[in-house]
């Protein structure tokens, strides 16, 4: 099941002194005992930074109240992962059913598998996967191919019924998406049947909501034109989860309640009619008789993905700043507390060298004997740091850039920029990241 509901934190900064006493420690221990210590160091961080909480019993209570309003019972602690996995099962259950050849593209685990059968019944099911793993145990009416989305060289032209492909298209690099819908086109029948899901980025920007795998999100605008491009016919398309009103109010993503205007039911049923204003988009599409306009398609994402990065690189937060505006900007002020005044994307980044900007401020110039504010980068299951620098001393109020740069040896998700303020010290920074990279 995708995980939407856990929101990107980070670990409150230790002292300095705390730290710089650690960091001595280390290097006294012989590095047989030092590096097992890192390890556990940092794998506890990770398990700091993203343990979600469980709700009381009473809040438990009244959201299986809202979720039985809409059928969705016997679930044992409800939330929003739970409420988007079970609509989109509506959706898949409304597919035709018992496809000779039914292909889905990313499939971690075997409760996928057992889900698609539930939902679809396919006589043939054949996984394509390249992250994670073979499940055991897996049906013998299914087969597994090792591979990325884009490379489906083992399935043969022509000979898939349905494609699926849930939550996935948002994981995938320009190149990748291209190719994952053109080979899409070639192992469908004619008339065979694409069926696409993925956040929609009109929700998900307005949200400022980030997952720590994904690169770009899509439009569903975008989204039916990438599928008119590779060659396919739009025959449906509903949303899933209503995040935004009518009038233009947002509604809180993970707001499941009986009560008010906005129940659970009401934006679970609405959100069907309304894909521009759902967190989720859905499509089916058949396959047209046209041959696919690749040059055109690489050409369109290239065009989606240079307007849509910025903003996804720049879903940043704070956990000790107060926002304020300033000459049409959003700086977060530290008012003098310490921690983490930035934070974010919580995105995916490709391999490459990649260079850092972000600027601050000392409103009052910096506090005489205080530690030293910081930037670095980290990322990975073990929040890695990848790049750390000083932010030098600047007069007060005059803004100054922070710069860093560093090297991924491959694709790496959670990157996090984070700018940590001293206790004591006002600061300001600006709610703004410039990216370079190069491979």
């Amino acid at each position: 099941m995708s995980d939407y509901g856990r929101a990107p934190t980070v670990p409150e900064p230790f002292p300095p002194l705390i730290i710089d006493a650690g960091r001595s420690v280390m290097r006294m221990l012989p590095r047989s005992i030092a590096e097992p210590v890192r390890t556990w160091w940092r794998a506890w961080l990770a398990r700091r930074a993203t343990a979600p909480a469980t709700p009381p019993e009473d809040e438990l209570a009244a959201l299986r109240e809202a979720f039985a309003t809409i059928g969705a019972t016997g679930i044992d602690k409800p939330d929003v992962n739970e409420l988007l996995h079970f609509l989109r099962g509506q959706a898949l259950a409304q597919l035709p059913q018992g496809a000779a050849h039914f292909v889905s593209v990313g499939c971690a685990g075997k409760w996928y598998f057992d889900w698609i059968a539930d939902k679809c019944a396919p006589q043939l099911h054949t996984g394509i996967e390249f992250y994670s793993p073979k499940p055991g145990d897996l049906p013998p009416n299914t087969a597994w191919i090792a591979n990325t989305a884009g490379n489906m060289e083992a399935v043969a032209d022509a000979s898939a019924d349905i494609l699926f492909s849930g939550q996935n298209i948002e994981h995938l690099w320009r190149d990748d998406v291209a190719n994952f819908l053109l080979e899409s086109h070639r192992v469908l029948k004619p008339g065979g049947l694409i069926v696409v899901d993925s956040p929609n980025r009109r929700i998900t920007a307005r949200l400022n909501w980030s997952h720590p795998e994904h690169t770009i999100e899509f439009t569903p605008a975008e989204a039916r034109e990438l599928l008119a491009l590779a060659g396919f016919d739009v025959t449906r398309g509903i949303g899933l989860w209503l995040c935004e009103t009518g009038g233009g109010e947002t509604l809180p993503f993970a707001e499941m309640t009986t009560k008010g205007a906005w129940p659970l039911r009401r934006r679970a049923l609405e959100s069907r009619g309304d894909l521009d204003r759902s967190f989720i988009w859905w499509f089916e599409a058949r396959r047209a008789d046209r041959a696919p306009d690749a040059a055109g398609l690489r050409r369109r994402i290239e065009q989606i993905h240079v307007a849509a990065w910025p903003e996804r690189l720049n879903r940043l937060l704070t956990s000790i700043g107060k926002p304020v505006q300033r000459n049409g900007e959003t700086w977060f002020d530290s008012e003098g507390r310490g921690g983490a005044l930035v934070f974010g994307p919580y995105t995916a980044l490709p391999a490459g060298h990649h260079e850092l900007s972000m600027t601050v401020e000392y409103p009052d110039g910096p506090a005489p004997g205080a530690a030293p504010a910081t930037m670095h980068v980290s990322g990975g299951p073990d929040h890695r740091v990848f790049a750390r620098t000083e932010v030098p001393a600047a007069p007060a109020g005059q803004a100054v850039d922070v710069h860093a740069a560093f090297d991924l040896p491959d694709t790496t998700f959670q990157i996090q920029f984070v700018i940590a303020a001293p206790q004591g010290t006002r600061m300001l920074a600006r709610k703004s990241a410039v990216l370079r990279s190069s491979p």
